[in-house]
């Protein structure tokens, strides 16, 4: 067997048939220098025609350090670049192996932990009845989450990337009881997503999933290619429609005074998310003094955020969270309180450090999406999550947030098993 076939069994047999091959996750929108050329700049572009004397009450944009959000963007920018620009260091490598033991260890944590989040749900039905009849928008106040226990219901995201790896490099060793474990996980987050008001918790799976599973998907038709290419006109009206979908159970029932139809209410709503979010970052800004304060509890909240480890970093560097929570609580809008990721960077490292550290997170990803196409285990692992952080900044820091401390376990350990799986079948 020749080594193309041996790193990419799937292409080898597509060409000995003489039908035409394309590798999906040569895509033009998964390329990450296009997300943010394309996405991320127009719509933090188009925060300046918002009204923003509808949902808050001072407005910060325009104004010097809505410009300088645009900086940090063109670095993450300038960082991919810079990562792509040494594309020829990343060869192709053999498809990785993940052994069942490691999808199962995935899976009963985030399903036990799902149980033990929603099972009192069980004996109080009438609640997500009110849920369905718009009563209410969710079961928050009822239902309490378990320190140190439901973030393991991250744990399914992490399964879900490893099941997208093993359906593309070893669709056959793919065993029925991992698909019932895809199908749990996906089925539990719509639960959550309906119940807890989480759509987040669908969207990671979805974006993880579709963009992992990339890597090692061929595309053997032209016109399957041209469909492929067009995706991301449809992306928009699909993002639209399944927010007003969960808008009408959310919070329909609460607008039906202020709007004339419930897509006009999640159009205003979906627009005000994003640019609440990044005035709330340039205001937290403005309005407090004696930054940067070089501790990372913004970028890296999720530190401060732990069990035991918190209480000793407040110690040592001061609780400066509560400088971004009083100004929130303040003069902002507590229905749209969402902080963009990038302006927190600059509570914690500054001007100049806030360049730098998206400078390295833009290399990062470069190097992460390389590694994707090229069967590298960062790349494989990571380079999803980084499209959902990217999708995400403008509104929310994913990577610094709680969830993403048992997604990074779960990926550790995944990493793990493949470098184990590999040891194991080399030959002595």
């Amino acid at each position: 067997m020749t080594p193309m076939a041996q790193a990419w069994p799937w292409k080898a047999r597509v060409q000995a048939s003489a039908a035409p091959v394309r590798q999906a996750s040569e895509l033009w929108w998964l390329h990450p220098s296009r997300i943010i050329l394309l996405v991320l700049i127009p719509v933090y572009l188009s925060v300046l025609a918002y009204d923003f004397k509808k949902h808050t009450p001072i407005a910060y944009v325009p104004g010097w350090d809505y410009a300088f959000g645009l900086v940090l963007l063109l670095a993450t920018l300038a960082g991919v670049q810079l990562a792509l620009a040494h594309r020829h260091t990343v060869s192709t490598v053999p498809p990785p192996q993940i052994s069942l033991a490691l999808m199962l260890m995935l899976l009963l944590p985030a399903v036990a932990a799902y149980a033990v989040w929603f099972g009192p749900v069980l004996l109080r039905t009438d609640l997500l009845l009110e849920v369905v009849r718009g009563e209410r928008p969710e079961i928050r106040d009822d239902i309490a989450t378990v320190k140190g226990v439901t973030t393991f219901t991250q744990f399914g995201l992490a399964y879900v990337i490893a099941y997208a790896i093993k359906a593309g490099a070893q669709p056959r060793a793919i065993t029925r009881i991992e698909k019932v474990g895809l199908v749990l996980v996906f089925v539990l987050a719509c639960f959550r997503a309906f119940a807890w008001a989480e759509r987040l918790a669908v969207m990671e799976l979805v974006v993880c999933f579709t963009v992992t599973r990339m890597a090692y998907l061929p595309v053997t038709s032209n016109r399957t290619w041209r469909l492929a290419r067009v995706v991301p006109a449809l992306a928009p009206f699909a993002l639209y429609g399944v927010f007003t979908a969960t808008e009408y159970f959310r919070s329909w029932e609460f607008l039906t005074n202020q709007y004339s139809s419930v897509w006009e209410a999640s159009l205003d709503r979906l627009i005000t998310y994003y640019a609440t979010a990044v005035n709330n970052g340039i205001g937290v800004l403005v309005e407090t003094p004696d930054w940067p304060y070089y501790s990372g509890a913004f970028v890296f909240e999720s530190l401060w955020l732990t069990p035991g480890l918190g209480p000793l970093l407040d110690a040592a560097f001061g609780n400066r969270r509560v400088v971004e929570q009083h100004w929130l609580q303040s003069l902002g809008n507590p229905a749209f309180n969402s902080p963009t990721a990038y302006f927190r960077t600059v509570l914690d490292f500054g001007y100049f450090g806030s360049v730098l550290y998206y400078t390295g997170l833009g290399y990062s990803i470069g190097r992460a999406y390389l590694g994707m196409q090229r069967g590298h285990t960062f790349g494989l692992l990571m380079y999803g999550v980084f499209v959902l952080h990217l999708i995400e900044s403008l509104r929310y820091g994913y990577l610094g947030e709680t969830r993403f401390v048992p997604l990074a376990i779960g990926l550790t350990l995944v990493a793990l098993d493949i470098h184990r799986m590999r040891r194991k079948s080399r030959p002595f």
